[in-house]
Parts: C-alpha cells; structure tokens; sequence
C-alpha cells in the first residue's frame, strides 16, 4: 500500500507506533537511534528469560530498518539531515530544542523541502502555553480530562495501567500523516502534522469531556459514596454508574455486567435474573421483578435503593461461583448484557485472535516470539502486516545510506 514512501522515523518510546503502522502499511520506516541506543529499548515488560530485551521495542519498531547516529558529532548530523532530505516522510516525538539545535525541526527542514510531511508528536502540541511543559503518561492522561471519571464516588482517580497515552497520539499520527501524504498528491505540498497527546485522549473520551457543554455537571461519581442523588441510571453503564457496579468479580477474573433498567434495555437484566432464579440463587420477589418499569418503580417508593442493592448482593454472590467461560456462554445463550474482562493470559491464548491472525511471528535472538499483528484484515497480499523484526542498534546504516544517499 505504501512501498512508494520513505519514512525517516526520529521518535522514542512515545511515537514508536506511528512508525510502525505506516511500516505494517509498506512504507520503508528507517528508525534513527542515538548512539547509546533509543530509550524506548529500557521500556518494559522485560522477559525474565531476556531482561535486556524490551517486548516494548520488539513490537512497536518491529518492520523498520534501524540507523544509528551519534548526535554529538557534526558530520553524523549532517547525515541525518540528508536522510530527511531524501524521505517522504518524517516523524519525530524528540524535544523541540533538540530537533531546532540540530536543525531538524520542521520550519528548517520544509524551508529546503517544502513537499515534506513532517509529523510532530508531544504532550501539549507543538507551540502553546504548555508547549515545553514536561510530561508523563500520567500528566496526559490528568490534563486531557479522562482521568477525572476513573474512580468511585469522591476517591482520587485510578492511574490508568498500562501507559498509553502516547499510543492515542501516535495512532492519530499516523492517520495525520497518510492524510497529508494523501493531500500532497493533489497540491504537491508538505504539510506538519501537530499530534498533542493531550487532545489525543481527550477525544477519546469525547462524551466526558463535553459533558458539562449539556449540563452534566454533577456527575455521580463527583458524590460521596452511598449518598443518594436522585438520579437513577437506566442504562447501568453511563457515568451515573459507579464502577464498582459495572465492574464483577467472578470465580476466575471479572466481568463487564450491566443491570440495566427501562424500556430499552431491562430485558436484558430480566434474562439474568431469569437464570439466577432457575439455579436458586435470588429471592421470590426480586426474581419477579420487571427492570422494564424499574424506574417507574423507585420514582413513586414502591420500591428502594436498599432494595436495589439486595439484588446486586445476589447477583455478586452467583457470580463469584461461575467463571468467565461460564458467563459469556450464558451471556451468548440468555442474551445478557455482559462481557468476560479478559486478561493477558486470556488475549494470549483467544483462538479468535489465533483464527483472524492476529499475531505476527518474529525472530528474536534464536526464539520464535509472537507479537501483536496487523491493524487490519484485508483481503490480499497487500494488506496490512508484521514486516519483520525490530532492528537492532544500527543494522541497517550502511544499506540506508548507500539506497537513500547513494553512499558506497
């Protein structure tokens, strides 16, 4: 799809992936490296049979060439600087006063080429008040307004795991820089793609973040846990839902479960109750309930947020007895409105993953080792997929200078 685009890749750890899903997409990636090797080589998990290899860099610089310089010597920047003259494309997440001290900032380098894409990714954008605010993971993530939600009533947010952040932002990249590449074809002009990790998850949390735009200013999980508020969530997943009540605990794991009520979707949580009365496991009068007119219900005191929670109970307690295999076959078979959360073991061994081929298959040192693979199945040889391993520390130099630069 992309064979025809040369791809000078200056990001570390926080844009990795914007080169890799133009590498799955055919273009030749060449990732630059300092000279003591890119950081993003330290970031884990690091295998405990292999502590110095990072699955992070394995998988997210897998299908690149690597090309090592040494930023201290002038005549190696200046090399570089003509591989960004020879690429199509340049992406970088490196701090801006480095890239404007070695004169491979985008105003420089399109000032000499001006059909060149470069793609800048960073915390705050590239220019702004916060344009040289330090960052971590955790910053974005508090700064772009999706860290506010991830709690119970009025404890302080839950860090979210794994970092990724910068993998919104170099996702967004990445589509960024195929549209300018898409857009140059007509006006034979570059353009810079600006990707603010920052404004990355806040539209990937585009309904929170525009909340209070409608009025939902007083979101439950701002309250003190058992306070009532007086507003009931019909759904059992919106914001008003605490969760700790989305959220179950199993035999095995956890499960994504709902009790939704109304109209639109109390048919699912009567299908649940339906099975916890037939295996014993909830009383008479809750069994009989109709979440359909629930609300109408709690509105006029026929029934009461006690008796709501006598319901979790049972529910709470029935589940703790099935495993996660057992609920999402009930879930298939009953129509319920629930999901087995899945862990990395469960991902590693999903034979749905296994039948669409999800994974890549890649040689590292002298194992086999599977990565995560393709963005998308299409049909064909052309579509998306592992191009090979990650690169080790400048494998590739003297074949990239001499195709790009034409050096022996």
């Amino acid at each position: 799809m992309l064979e025809h685009l040369r791809v000078l890749d200056l990001t570390d750890e926080r844009g990795l992936l914007c080169g890799r899903l133009l590498a799955d997409l055919g273009a030749d990636v060449v990732q630059v490296e300092p000279a003591g090797g890119s950081t993003a080589r330290q970031a884990p998990p690091l295998p405990g049979t292999s502590p110095t290899t990072s699955m992070f860099w394995e998988t997210y610089a897998a299908g690149k060439r690597g090309v090592a310089v040494d930023l201290d010597r002038a005549e190696e920047v200046a090399r570089l600087r003509r591989l960004a003259g020879a690429a199509d494309v340049v992406v970088t997440s490196w701090p801006r006063a480095l890239l404007e001290r070695h004169g491979l900032d985008p105003a420089t380098l399109r000032a000499e080429r001006p059909e060149l894409v470069c793609t800048v990714i960073s915390a705050f954008g590239w220019d702004g008040p916060k344009a040289a605010y330090a960052d971590t993971d955790l910053v974005v993530w508090a700064a772009g307004g999706p860290l506010a939600p991830h709690r119970d009533g009025d404890l302080p947010p839950l860090r979210i795991s794994v970092p990724q952040a910068y993998l919104h932002a170099a996702a967004d990249a990445a589509a960024g820089t195929m549209l300018a590449v898409l857009a140059r074809g007509t006006s034979g002009r570059g353009q810079v793609v600006d990707v603010s990790a920052q404004e990355a998850v806040g539209v990937a949390t585009l309904a929170r973040v525009l909340a209070t735009a409608v009025g939902d200013d007083h979101p439950e999980w701002q309250t003190t846990p058992g306070q009532r508020t007086g507003r009931t969530d019909q759904s059992g997943s919106g914001a008003a839902t605490p969760n700790s009540l989305k959220k179950w605990h199993c035999a095995d794991g956890m499960v994504e479960l709902h009790l939704s009520m109304g109209p639109a979707a109390g048919g699912f949580t009567n299908n649940l109750f339906a099975w916890l009365a037939e295996e014993g496991a909830v009383p008479e009068p809750i069994a009989a309930w109709d979440w359909k007119v629930l609300p109408e219900r709690l509105v006029s005191g026929e029934l009461t947020h006690d008796d709501l929670d006598e319901a979790r109970a049972a529910v709470r307690a029935f589940l703790l007895r099935k495993t996660k295999a057992e609920v999402l076959d009930a879930a298939i078979r009953r129509r319920l409105l629930c999901m087995a959360i899945f862990d990395m073991a469960d991902i590693a061994g999903s034979p749905h993953l296994e039948e669409r081929g999800f994974w890549g298959q890649v040689d590292i040192g002298d194992q086999d080792v599977r990565i995560p693979g393709r963005i998308a199945r299409v049909r064909g040889p052309e579509g998306p997929r592992v191009r090979g391993r990650a690169p080790l520390h400048g494998e590739h130099t003297d074949v990239v200078l001499k195709e790009w630069l034409g050096q022996p």
